[in-house]
């Protein structure tokens, strides 16, 4: 790019930075989605399942209702926490400290009328990273003094600093991601309603902080193939995929006039949009003669090539990446799976194809695959037969093709059993196994009107509070890296934070409510 454009980027980059004095980002209303119908030609005939697993016959029942809708409850807040934690107050990356004057022009941004009463106020001790770091112990190390976030640091000494592609890349997307769901006006006003502010002001900091961090890796992390590589100089053509999704999220979110369920865009602009899609287009390009090595890389170059077409100006790329994902999804249903992992891998990705081809050969093949998942499926302990160890990244996966089943396979398969799998699985492997480590009160970092919602959908009620959480000080609300069940009780094997697949799932975790924030967006 020419020098003018990167500095008038790296200004505004630099200048949106200063609204990161904020608290965390705080959740919609909890009212359940509606499921999206399906597209409408589908295949009726159903794969052979087991039956359904019920609530009265799992020996792991939960001791308090939970059901569908307090999974994607759980689900939505546990990515905010997640999100939360690990860009403003956990250090675990490389940090930049704004200035108030731009501080305040955000608040202004957000919030018309101050004078109403209600208005954007920063939280103290915020930090907000540029980069993120690879991983990091989350335990505090100090007493926690709510709300200096300074207070809710984590060890640098524990940090693996690698800046990977991986982790730049699903943190961008949830920053759009959770940036668009602040834009929601019925949940969180407009510029000049009496309510909201604090979460408008959030919004827009989560669209700098993507900004920012992708300017970052422009910068930083480009080689010159094109290609970004990690601060270590590894190549992950996977992370490459992901960052192709983020590049695209991010542009297409800059170039929409409104966005979904609100009459305007605050964060509408076209300059930086062409900028951003300007390097996805690039990326795309670096990526053309890539052939995936495997059943994880090959589903997320059919989700990021469906980001990238759904956004990119270019006709031409877009048709290519079209037969991209036609070609790609061919070779995924016919890929071997050995456990629920793979299985899920593939449906994420068949879901996709189908999607955008319209074509039923690839539901078809999600549909087999989902049955081999179902029979894989233990409903007595909420598990898989073939795998008892799950990292973030796992859960990620299968939880996002089990919502991509109920969002998209109609009646291809049970949704019966895809509803009782989502709710179970869920229930277990993220509640009970000790996999989201801590739960923060109903109170903390949420306005009045968001705290009148059944107590299970902020948090499961055996998850601890963070102080309580283990070591002298707790551990902040963030997703361990590995569970594991053995001799019927689950074990944290790894109580690390991995940033990409905490990010990872966060992002799977918030499109649960796929009828505000759309992770399977539409082609033009």
């Amino acid at each position: 790019m020419k020098k003018i454009v990167w500095f008038t980027l790296l200004v505004f980059a630099l200048v949106a930075a200063a609204c990161a004095s904020a608290p965390t980002p705080a959740p919609k209303p909890s009212a359940p989605p509606t499921t999206a119908p399906a597209p409408t030609v589908r295949p009726t005939a159903k794969p052979t399942a087991p039956p359904p697993p019920t609530a009265t016959a799992a020996p792991t029942q939960a001791p308090v209702a939970f059901n569908e809708t307090a999974a994607e409850e759980e689900g939505y807040w546990y990515s905010r926490y997640n999100l939360g934690n690990l860009v403003m107050r956990s250090g675990l990356g490389v940090p930049f400290k704004p200035d108030a004057a731009t501080v305040q022009a955000m608040v202004k941004a957000a919030d018309a009328n101050p004078a109403d009463g209600d208005t954007a106020a920063p939280a103290k001790g915020v930090t907000l990273l540029q980069a993120v770091y690879a991983a990091g112990d989350p335990h505090y190390t100090q007493k926690l003094v709510p709300p200096d976030f300074s207070t809710q640091r984590w060890n640098p000494d524990t940090f693996d600093a690698t800046v990977t592609t991986r982790a730049m890349g699903w943190t961008i997307t949830k920053e759009s991601e959770w940036a668009k769901q602040f834009h929601v006006d019925d949940h969180f006003g407009t510029a000049n309603d009496n309510f909201g502010a604090q979460w408008r002001f959030v919004g827009m900091i989560m669209n700098a902080s993507a900004k920012m961090q992708s300017l970052y890796a422009l910068k930083n992390l480009k080689n010159a193939d094109g290609l970004f590589v990690n601060s270590d100089g590894t190549l992950d053509y996977t992370g490459n995929w992901v960052m192709l999704e983020a590049l695209s999220d991010v542009g297409g979110t800059l170039q929409a006039k409104t966005l979904p369920h609100s009459a305007t865009n605050r964060y509408y602009n076209p300059e930086q949009a062409k900028m951003f899609l300007g390097a996805a287009d690039a990326l795309f390009e670096a990526l053309a003669q890539r052939q995936p090595a495997n059943i994880e890389e090959t589903s997320l170059a059919i989700q990021a090539l469906t980001w990238y077409a759904a956004h990119t100006a270019n006709a031409d790329h877009r048709k290519a990446a079209v037969g991209r994902i036609t070609s790609l999804g061919k070779a995924l249903a016919a890929e071997k799976r050995t456990n629920a992992t793979e299985q899920a891998w593939a449906i994420r990705g068949l879901i996709e194809a189908y999607r955008v081809t319209g074509d039923d050969a690839f539901v078809k093949a999600a549909a087999d695959a989902f049955a081999a998942l179902a029979a894989d499926y233990d409903a007595a302990h909420g598990i898989f037969n073939s795998q008892h160890a799950y990292t973030i990244d796992h859960v990620a996966v299968i939880m996002g093709a089990l919502n991509s089943l109920r969002y998209y396979a109609g009646d291809a398969v049970d949704q019966k059993t895809v509803s009782n799998i989502f709710t179970h699985f869920f229930l277990n492997v993220v509640n009970k196994s000790g996999l989201q480590q801590s739960v923060p009160p109903i109170p903390v970092a949420k306005g009045k009107f968001e705290q009148s919602e059944p107590p299970i959908f902020y948090g499961y009620p055996t998850i601890p509070k963070p102080p309580m959480a283990g070591g002298p000080f707790g551990i902040a609300p963030v997703f361990a890296t590995e569970v594991t069940f053995t001799d019927g009780h689950w074990s944290v094997t790894d109580g690390r934070f991995n940033t990409a697949g905490a990010m990872h799932a966060a992002n799977e975790f918030i499109w649960f409510h796929n009828d505000e924030v759309n992770g399977f967006p539409e082609l033009p």
